[in-house]
C-alpha cells in the first residue's frame, strides 16, 4: 500500500519537478549564451544610460564568452576564456559591457571577474585614435562619441578637477591629457609593431598581459623577460572604450585599451529605470533602445 501511495505522489509531483528543472536550465542557458542583465550605478554614460537603469545585454552577435575552467577562483590566476562564434563583428559606436581590467593593482592588466563597466566603443583594432582639442579623431576623422560633450570640452577654459586632466600613459615626457592625446595605434591580433622608448611606454602593460613577462628598457634596449626584443606581435584584439559623459568617466583615457577577451556583450535595451535618490520609476525610459 505504501509503495502504491509513493508511486502516486511521484507521478503527481514529477511534472512539477520537471517543469522547474527545465525552466532553470533554459534560464541558465539564456544567461550563458544569449543575454545578461546589469544595473547601472554611475552616470558615466549619460544621457544614453542613467544611474538606476536596468539594462539588457545581448551576447549572440559577437559570441558569448565562456571560461575554460574555474581554477582562477582558487589559484588567483588569470581566467582562461574562449568565445562562441558570433554572427556580427563589434562596430564602432556599440555600447559594450566588459570586465574592469585591474584586479591586482594598477601596474598589471588582469580581469576583475566581479566588476563590470559599460562604455561606448570609440576605437577598433587597427584604428589610430587621437584627441585633438577635446574631439575624438579616428584615422583623422571626427564623429564618434558624445559630440556635444566634446564640443563643450573644446571650448572649456577653466581649471580641471584633480585626477581628470592627465591620461595614459601618465608620463610627463609624453604629456597626454583629455584635450590632446595621441596618436595612439590600437593593436589588432597579429599586428607587429616596432618597439622603441615611446611604444614601450604605451604598450608596456599590454605586452606584459599577453606575454606574462616583465617589459623594461635597460641601456637603451628593450627586454621582455630575459629576452632582448625589437618588435612585438600582438596576440589579441584591443579596443578603446569611452563614456558618453567625458567629464566623468573612468574609461580608456585612464585605464587603457581593453582586450577582446574582457568583452561580455552589447547593451541593447533599458528594461526598467528607477531614480536612485527618490526610488521612483522613470516610466518613459522603460524599454528604451540603447544607441
Amino acid at each position: 500500500m505504501k509503495v502504491t501511495y509513493l508511486k502516486k505522489y511521484i507521478s503527481i509531483l514529477f511534472p512539477y519537478f520537471l517543469t522547474v528543472f527545465l525552466s532553470v536550465s533554459i534560464a541558465l542557458l539564456l544567461r550563458l549564451f544569449v543575454v545578461d542583465f546589469y544595473s547601472i550605478p554611475s552616470d558615466s554614460m549619460e544621457p544614453v544610460i542613467e544611474p538606476g537603469d536596468f539594462i539588457l545585454v545581448e551576447k549572440l552577435s559577437f559570441g558569448a564568452r565562456m571560461y575554460k575552467n574555474f581554477d582562477f577562483l582558487e589559484n588567483d590566476t588569470e581566467p582562461e576564456t574562449w568565445r562562441v562564434n558570433g554572427y556580427a563583428p563589434i562596430h564602432a559606436g556599440d555600447v559594450l559591457v566588459f570586465n574592469f581590467p585591474y584586479s591586482r593593482g594598477w601596474n598589471k592588466i588582469s580581469m576583475h571577474t566581479s566588476r563590470f563597466y559599460v562604455k561606448r566603443c570609440i576605437g577598433l583594432p587597427g584604428d589610430t585614435l587621437s584627441i585633438r582639442n577635446g574631439y575624438y579623431e579616428i584615422n583623422g576623422q571626427r564623429g564618434r562619441g558624445n559630440l556635444e560633450d566634446q564640443e563643450t570640452l573644446a571650448g572649456f577654459r577653466g581649471e580641471f578637477s584633480p585626477g581628470i586632466f592627465h591620461t595614459i600613459p601618465f608620463d610627463p615626457a609624453i604629456g597626454w591629457n583629455i584635450v590632446n592625446l595621441g596618436p595612439l595605434y590600437i593593436p589588432a591580433q597579429g599586428d607587429r609593431i616596432k618597439l622603441d622608448s615611446l611604444s614601450c611606454r604605451l604598450y608596456n602593460k599590454m605586452i606584459r598581459y599577453e606575454s606574462g613577462k616583465e617589459v623594461r628598457i635597460e641601456d637603451g634596449q628593450i627586454q621582455c623577460g630575459d629576452t632582448l626584443i625589437s618588435t612585438y606581435t600582438f596576440r589579441t584584439n584591443w579596443y578603446f572604450m569611452a563614456g558618453d559623459k567625458i567629464w566623468n568617466s573612468q574609461d580608456s583615457r585612464y585605464i587603457g585599451l581593453i582586450p577582446e577577451e574582457f568583452l561580455i556583450g552589447k547593451a541593447v535595451l533599458i528594461l526598467t529605470a528607477k531614480d536612485p535618490e527618490t526610488g521612483k520609476y522613470r516610466w518613459k525610459r522603460f524599454f528604451t533602445r540603447i544607441q
